[in-house]
């Protein structure tokens, strides 16, 4: 009898690792990771309308700051596209949407409120499905974007005061640094050693 009970046990946990190693696709993750596919590109095609219209009205900065923050929005698409392939998924194209474009003013706090929305409130929730489903890749892609989101707030807000206090962009930076891996933002990289979010030397940063 006992050999037969350690028999059974045997293969009861013999069943529970090979459950365990094979593990569960993390299935909400894979719909949270096409939803900041979404969001992510129409942000990226925003972006790349706002930097025309800032060109075209007089503020080649603040178009600079816009073409380098599409670039970070599409690196961000890329990142989470890799993550839904590693998951054994198809990549995934969003549906995008046209942009509405205003006066620059507009734009800028239209900027502000997207990116404020994706790092107070629609990573963090995503960030935390995904700790609960054991989504280590899909974890370090939302956190790259969370944090990267939070720059991109700041430095808009940066622009927007300046613009609203002198009515030109002529103190905004005109140099634009773009993380090619986890698409942080930069407005100089004088100090900057590596990228803060994933240590990428600044000699590889797409310049705008």
């Amino acid at each position: 009898m006992r050999s037969i009970i350690r028999v059974t046990v045997m293969f009861l946990l013999v069943g529970i690792v090979a459950v365990s190693c094979s593990g569960a696709k993390p299935e909400k993750t894979i719909e949270n990771l096409k939803e900041a596919i979404t969001g992510e590109s129409n942000a990226s095609i925003t972006y790349e309308a706002f930097s025309a219209k800032a060109a075209e009205d007089g503020f080649p900065n603040i178009a600079k700051m816009f073409a380098a923050a599409a670039e970070a929005e599409a690196i961000h698409v890329k990142n989470h596209n890799a993550v839904l392939v590693k998951l054994g998924e198809q990549a995934f194209t969003a549906k995008l949407e046209t942009p509405t474009v205003a006066d620059m003013v507009s734009n800028l706090e239209a900027a502000i409120e997207g990116e404020t929305y994706e790092f107070t409130v629609m990573y963090p929730g995503f960030l935390t499905v995904a700790n609960s489903e054991k989504a280590k890749d899909a974890i370090t892609s939302f956190t790259w974007a969370n944090e990267a989101e939070k720059t991109h707030a700041r430095l808009y807000t940066k622009a927007l005061n300046i613009l609203k206090a002198t009515g030109s962009d002529e103190t905004v930076s005109s140099t634009w640094y773009t993380c090619p891996k986890c698409g942080d933002l930069f407005d100089t990289i004088e100090g900057v050693g590596g990228c803060p979010l994933c240590a990428t030397n600044p000699a590889s940063f797409l310049k705008f």
